[in-house]
Formats: C-alpha cells, structure tokens, sequence
C-alpha cells in the first residue's frame, strides 16, 4: 500500500484550473474588484454626506456645460457663474466609474470582469491600459462632439443641448473589447464586432443620449486601433457570403433589435435616437388624444416624441402589455436564428402591421382633423415621424420577401393550423368575458360601454401598437375588478401566443422507420465499432446524396449530437462530415459529432472545429489473445475457477437462447437498475430491448443448475457485408454471482474468436473491443491511434463495485493527466482548439462523472476494463462552435439519462457524502 500513488481528486484538479485561469487573468480581476469597491464606498461616502441621487446619474446637459446658474444665499435672482468646464469634466470622468442601483452595478461588474480577461488574453495589461484609456477618451471627444455639432446646425434637433449627457463604464471597455477581435479566428472575430456593434448600434437609435454616441466611437476607435496593432491578416471575415447560416442570423439580430427598442425607448431619459419615435409607437404608448393635434401645433419632430414620454409606465397592466408582446417578437427571432419558414412569415405578418397602423396614425389620423384654422402644413407635421416608424419595418418586409429562400426548415400544417386556431379561440374567448362583463357591469367603466367602444378598447388592448383609438373615443376601468379582466384579456391572448411561436419554432423531428430500414442495410456495407447502435430506436438519420452513407443523430436544445461518425460506404466519410455539418446549418442546428476517432477528429479540426476527449476505448487483438505473465493472474484466477464451479459459455442470439434464459435475462436486467438511484442509461448503452436483434451476439455464462450468472452481448461491424470485428455493450451479472464471472465471459469471447480465426482465417476478425464508460479514462491513450474505426460505447455498468479497486492497486501505473499541453492553440479560452477553458470544461465533465459514479460506476468499469491488457484508442466529441458547449453538455446528458429527475441526483449526492463520511471514519 505504500507504493500506491494517490490521484489527486477531480475537485482539487478544477481547483487547481481555476487557481490558474485567475493568475492568468489577475489584472481583469483586480480591476472588477476595484469598481465594486470603489462604488459601494461612494455610495456610503454619499449616504453619510446626505447626497441624494440626480435621477439622471451623474450628467450634465450641454447647456450646463458652458455656464451653469445659481441662487446665493438670500439672492432674489440667479447669478452668473463662472463656465463649469472643470466641474463638466469631472462630472464626466465621474460618470465612467460610478453607476447606480444593485444591478447595474453587478452588469458591469461581471462586463468588466469578461470583457478585460478577454482583451488581456491577447492585448495584455498594459496594452489594455492604454487602449481603455485613448479608445474613451477619443471616443467621449468625437461623440460628443457630433452631438454639440448637430445640436447647433440642424434646427430639429435644438433640444440636444438640454439632454443629460450619460456615460457609462462601457465607454471604457468596449475600446479594449473591439481592440481584442481583431486578433480572434474568424468565428470569435465576426461574434464580437457583430454583437458589439448591433448592442450600441441598438442603445443608440432607440435611446440617443450622448453617452450612445460615445460608446459607438470608442467602439469605432477600439477597431481600428486593434487592426493597426495586429497589422493584415491572412484570414479575412467574408461579411456577404450569403450562407444560411449568416442570413438567418443577420435577420435574427435586427428582429431582436426591433423587439427590445420599445423597452429602450420609454426606459430612456434621452428619447433622441433616430428610431426613438418607432420604439414609441410599438409599445403602446401613442393613445393620447393629444398627440396628433400636439404634434400638429408644433413643427419640431421631437417635441411629439417629448410630449408622449410623459406618459405613465408603472402600472402592471402597462408593462404587461409591452413586455409580453417583446418575448413575442424575441421567439420570432429565435424562430428566424433557427431558419424555421414559419418565422419568417410570422415576421413579414407582424412588421406589416406596424407599417399599416403606421399609416393609419401618421396619414389617416391628421387628415381627420377637420379644426377650421388648421393649416395644411400642420396636419402633415407627423410626416417625418411616419417615415421613421414605418421605414425599418419596411425594409426588414421587403429584404426578408427577398431572402426567403435561405429560410426553408418546415412547419407541419397541422402545427400551423392547431396555432392559428388556438390564438383565434383565445381572442374570441377573451373579447366575450370582457364583452360580457363590460355590458354587465356598465357602472365600472366610464364613459358607459357601446359596442363600438368596447370593440375599439377590444383593438387597443390586444395590438402591440400604440394604434387603439384617441383617450376620448375610448372606455376606462373605474373598478379593480373592471382593471383584473381588462389586464387579463391581454395577458391571456399574449402568453396564448408566446405558447404557440415555441409550438411553430421548436425542434420536431419524428423517427422515420423507412430510414431505419436503410440504416440497417448502411451499417453492414461499413462502420466503426459503434456504427450498429445507429440502428436503435429514437434516431434520426442524414443520408449522404449518393445514398451509399449515413449519419444517425438526435436534436435536443438546438445541437444534432451524432451517434458516432458516418456509417455506410468508407471513401465517403471525410465528405459527410462537412455535408452534414451543412444540413445543420440549413436546419438551424448546431453539429456536435460524438465518440468519434482521431482521423475524424482531426478532419473535423481542418475545418475549424474545437474537440475534448470524453473517453478512451479499449481495444484488444482477438487473434494475439493470451494470458501468460504476472498481469494476466485475475483473468487466470478467473477461468480457472469457472472451470472448477461447473459454469460454462453460452454463445448464441436472444431468440435462440430459449424462453428460460431470455426470462433470466430480464430478471437480471431488473435487479441491477433496482439497485440504481438513477434510471437506466440509453443513447450508446443497450438494454434488453437492444439485444433482439438477431445480427447481436449474446455471450452468457450458466451454471450446472440451468441458472445464468451473468451474460454479455456483442455487437457487430461490418465491412461490405463482412463482420470485421466485435463490441462489447449489454454487460450485467446477478448479485449473488461468484467473483470474476465477467472476466471469465470476456476472456471467453477473446478466445472464441482467436479459435475460430485459426481454424478459419477467412472468418478472423481485426479486432474486440470492450467500448469505453462515458467520461471515464479522458486523457487515457492520448495521441495513440488504433487502426480501427472504434467508438466508445460504454457498456452498461457491471455490479463490479466489489472489485472496483482491485486490480489497480497492484499496478504503479497512474491515470495521465488530461494533458494540458499537448492540443493547446493559440487564444483566449473557449475559442481556439484545446485551451486551458477547455481543460476546465473537461475537469468539469470529469466531477460529473465521480458524482454519477455511486450510480453508474464509470471510473470502477474503466479500470476493470484495464485488466485485459487492451490498447487505448482515445474518442472525443468534436464541435464548430465552443460558445455551445453549455447546450452541448445538457444535450449529451438529456440523452443518456432522458428520464433523470432532479431529487434523483440530490439522493445520488446524498449518497456520495455518506460514502466519503464513512471513509473517514475507517
């Protein structure tokens, strides 16, 4: 026992991961922590001093910047004071650290601490430094300066010089950040300017302060100082290339964009950007009789946009009806993300309203006016604010009729018309409780309801506009019950159709047995050694053009997570894996190739995508099998002992084994997932339903009794209709059985099929392989390749739990290390190859599995396979796009274990702290 080296536990490793990424990224942090410091001690610094807050944050208009007047002591008028140049600066400086409220304070926080780790990884500190520094600077003069300039040259735009100048922390780390991707791959570098831009892009036409026109220059000036530093580069980022992928995204964004503007727009102090007057319009706040004929008294365009964002916004009812309509346009841009048809429909629909209801209110509204002494140029003074509203829309119809064709994922008719139908119920539902109570109760609504005036409410309550009708022509709710059924109305129409876009734009692919048919027929013309489990319920499957290949998959959260790599005819697999990464991509999915070997892994890494090994194979030449030697004493023990119990080897088919032993089977089956805490484990792992099938050796061992000990199935791979090789998958044994019968079965099967291959060499077979257990052994047999086209399967775990240590602690070997060097690339974590984030996430994975180890036993499986002497053939998971790890993660989870519930892992968590509890105390 002395010799025994102690691994060091998988929490002390991420610990030790997590030590490093903050040394390495210490500057970011500091810098994080020195913020919250420095705003929570300004804050106690003004709560001792008795300092209220400016409801604008700390800000000057540009009139107070030039001179700012003030009352002396006793003084009946103002004084002139001296130009506040100075208190102007620092009032600005002052307004790129302090914020105010909780959660601003914790959003930029956590900016802060992700944006400078991010620029640090390339920029470093210093370079850091400076570019903050010069990228605000720069940036506040230039914004700024647009501002002033436009504010005294375009007579529209007079109230400028009284809008509160807010600046923000982004100012000074968006510079660094723009500075940053210009040294990123191509994927991170197009991500960054791309979300960047359209972020204060956004804040810029909805809101408008000056701060915005800050932000957008040191975002200006951060890029082209980055490309300065980093001078031309090879690797160009094609903004046109016109894929699906980036069509579907582009349109993704500017949805996204028109569907928060109108939260921007009446959360905003400011009110100044150019699409200011649309976000408005869309959140139905334009409902004043006042408006049409206020904007038709003034010239100014603004001064209309003023006049309605004095209304109220803090009722419920108000925000229920802006926001609900919001989340319904975010899942028409989740629908266009994910290329589905019916989005891009349902978009062209929605954005049409806008334009008619545009019209309606600008056009048709003023020409109504009949006042005797309004001049025809007054009833058109809304002109301008029409074309504002009504051109983004506009466009956003008529580019999406053109780009149709990059949007072609289907919708079932039936979905279609069960949505349609259950929105049209609801609305009709909803109208008649509120009609009915309306005309019931006419004393709780003023003035008294007509049908007109409750089909006119009916509009305004409903539509996501500010179109409904003048204040005058409309009823109010003078009770709570009256304000409950009228808020209720939008709400439920709303959530109606919330629960119909996720119904439209959601995954739904049905298994089509037909393919499975051809599956069937694919995987015995060539595959890897995990290829016949592409034959199992609940795959789908992508056929290569030719017909002659496959590759089987499931969807969930938006990732197609493959059951290995292609199946079927061999010179077409390097050409399938980028066909079906191109199918994902016209699907809205994202790729992630699972268990898959080095060759395609590193076919897929030519292409630009990222891997982390999840496991290592076990492989064993049959026709080399021998026991001799010190290591081989438990396979031995085992035999021979089998031997001398009277238990013998049944090779056969589960339907040629007789009613008796399928019955034993069961019964095994059973009693090992009794003494689970948590459901059995499917996707690569079989269960009895996988072991029908006739084309799936079944290995068993039988006492003198008649009764089965423990049995074993094997599953074939096939070369042009050849079985070229064997994998181990259905690997269970009763309770009660003797130690070692599963040696004993697997050390049968080696010698099996080294008998039948020198007896018939036509008939040997290239190889045996014992599959591998999920997230067990990563790192094991890196950089060996086994020519086979091997997988890791993963047999279900055996009850070996009795001799889960024991073959190892003979053994000085030790687990390698996840190998932190040997896959690094160049760049920051979690976007280029195998950096130390992605080490992270593999550690993370790694607890994963020793906290599902009570239940499943991966790490004891993995060792147990080890006694076999096998060669290892690391299996990784290969993925285009590293920000997707997170869905990648849950998806392969939600695969193996569909039917895990959350108190099941809570009693697997329970367990594990008793058995470390108890291990102490021994």
């Amino acid at each position: 026992m002395s010799g025994k080296v102690k691994e060091p536990s998988s929490w002390h490793i991420l610990g030790k991961d997590l030590k490093q990424w903050m040394l390495d990224h210490a500057f970011a942090i500091g810098c994080a922590l020195l913020f919250l410091i420095a705003n929570i001690a300004h804050s106690i610094w003004k709560a001792a001093k008795h300092i209220h807050a400016d409801p604008n944050g700390h800000s000057l208009s540009f009139s107070r910047t030039y001179l700012e007047n003030h009352l002396r002591p006793g003084a009946m008028s103002p004084k002139p004071k001296e130009p506040g140049l100075i208190s102007w600066i620092m009032h600005t400086v002052e307004s790129l650290v302090f914020v105010h409220g909780i959660l601003l304070l914790i959003i930029y926080f956590l900016l802060i601490l992700v944006i400078l780790s991010v620029a640090q990884s390339h920029l470093g500190a210093w370079r850091t430094v400076g570019t903050s520094i010069v990228t605000a600077l720069l940036g506040s003069f230039i914004g700024l300066g647009i501002c002033y300039l436009v504010s005294q040259t375009v007579h529209g735009w007079i109230r400028l010089d009284r809008i509160p100048i807010l600046l923000s922390p982004l100012t000074l780390i968006i510079g660094p950040l723009m500075a940053e991707s210009a040294f990123e791959s191509v994927l991170w570098k197009r991500r960054i300017v791309l979300i960047s831009y359209t972020f204060v892009g956004t804040l810029l036409l909805f809101s408008g302060n000056p701060g915005d026109y800050c932000n957008l220059a040191a975002a200006v000036v951060g890029h082209v100082m980055g490309l300065m530093m980093h001078g031309r580069d090879g690797e160009r980022v094609h903004w046109q290339r016109g894929t699906d992928y980036e069509i579907r995204r582009l349109f993704a964004f500017v949805q996204v964009v028109l569907a928060i503007g109108p939260i921007l727009s009446i959360t905003s102090t400011s009110r100044f950007g150019l699409l200011t007057t649309m976000g408005l319009f869309t959140s139905s706040l334009l409902d004043g009789s006042s408006f049409v004929t206020a904007c038709g008294a003034n010239q100014t365009l603004h001064s209309c946009i003023i006049i309605t964002g004095q209304h109220s916004v803090a009722l419920l009812g108000l925000w229920l009806h802006i926001l609900l309509p919001v989340a319904a346009l975010g899942l028409v841009a989740w629908g266009l993300y994910h290329g589905r048809k019916a989005a891009a429909w349902t978009s062209i629909a929605v954005n049409g309203l806008v334009v008619l209801f545009t019209i309606v209110y600008y056009v048709i509204f003023p020409l109504t006016i009949t006042t005797s002494n309004m001049e025809t140029t007054r009833r058109y003074a809304t002109m301008p604010a029409f074309v504002v509203t009504a051109l983004p829309s506009l466009l956003l119809i008529i580019f999406m009729t053109r780009e149709l064709a990059h949007f072609q994922v289907p919708t079932g008719k039936t979905r279609v018309r069960t949505g349609l139908g259950a929105m049209v119920a609801s609305l009709i539902a909803t109208s008649a409780v509120y009609a009915l109570f309306a005309l019931s109760w006419p004393s709780s609504f003023f003035p008294k309801p007509t049908v007109k005036l409750l089909a006119l409410d009916m509009l305004r309550r409903i539509l996501p506009l500010g179109f409904g009708g003048r204040q005058s022509t409309l009823i109010r709710p003078r009770t709570m019950a009256a304000t409950l059924i009228g808020t209720g109305m939008t709400v439920i129409f709303w959530l109606t159709v919330l629960i119909v876009f996720i119904f439209w734009f959601r995954d739904n692919i049905s298994p089509d047995a037909q393919d499975r048919t051809r599956a069937n027929s694919l995987v015995e013309l060539g595959g890897d050694s995990m290829s016949f489990m592409t034959t199992w319920e609940d795959n789908h499957y992508w056929f290569s053009p030719t017909g002659r290949s496959a590759i089987a998959y499931r969807v969930m959260h938006s990732i197609a997570l493959t059951v290995t790599g292609p199946f079927g005819a061999r010179d077409e697999y390097m050409r399938d894996l980028d066909d079906f990464t191109a199918y994902c991509d016209e699907h809205g999915w994202s790729p992630a190739f699972y268990a898959v070997h080095e060759d395609q892994k590193d076919a897929l890494q030519q292409h630009g995508f990222s891997s982390i090994q999840v496991g290592t194979e076990m492989v064993i030449d049959p026709n080399a099998w021998q026991t001799r030697g010190h290591k081989w004493q438990d396979i031995r023990t085992a035999i021979n002992k089998a031997k001398r119990d009277g238990i013998v080897d049944v090779l056969c088919t589960y339907d040629s084994a007789g009613f008796d032993v399928q019955q034993q089977i069961v019964e095994i089956s059973e009693q090992w997932a009794q003494l689970k805490a948590l459901p059995e484990m499917k996707f690569t792992l079989g269960g009895v339903e996988e072991l029908r099938d006739p084309r799936v050796a079944l290995l068993y061992a039988i006492d003198s009794k008649g009764v089965v000990l423990g049995v074993t199935s094997w599953l074939p791979t096939y070369r042009n209709g050849k079985v070229i090789g064997w994998t181990l998958d259905f690997m269970r044994h009763r309770t009660d059985s003797p130690n070692g019968i599963m040696e004993f079965l697997i050390a049968r099967m080696a010698e099996r099929l080294r008998d039948e291959g020198a007896s018939d060499p036509e008939h040997a077979v290239e190889f045996m392989s014992l599959s591998a257990a999920p997230l067990a052994g990563m790192g094991e047999g890196r950089g060996k390749t086994v020519q086979i086209h091997a997988d890791a399967t993963g047999a279900n775990e055996t009850s070996m739990q009795q001799k889960k240590a024991e073959s190892v602690t003979n053994e000085t070997e030790t687990q390698p290390a996840a190998s932190k060097q040997d896959d690094r690339k160049e760049g920051p974590d979690l976007r280029n190859g195998r950096t130390s984030g992605t080490e992270i996430i593999e550690h993370a994975l790694q607890i994963v599995a020793d906290v599902l180890e009570p239940a499943y036993g991966f790490k004891s499986l993995f060792f147990f396979k080890r006694k076999f002497q096998p060669t290892p053939a690391p299996v990784y998971i290969c993925y285009p796009d590293s920000s997707k790890l997170a869905q990648i993660g849950i998806t392969v989870v939600s695969a193996y274990v569909p039917e895990l519930k959350p108190n099941q892992v809570v009693d697997v968590l329970k367990t594990m702290t008793e058995k470390k509890d108890e291990t102490k105390e021994k």
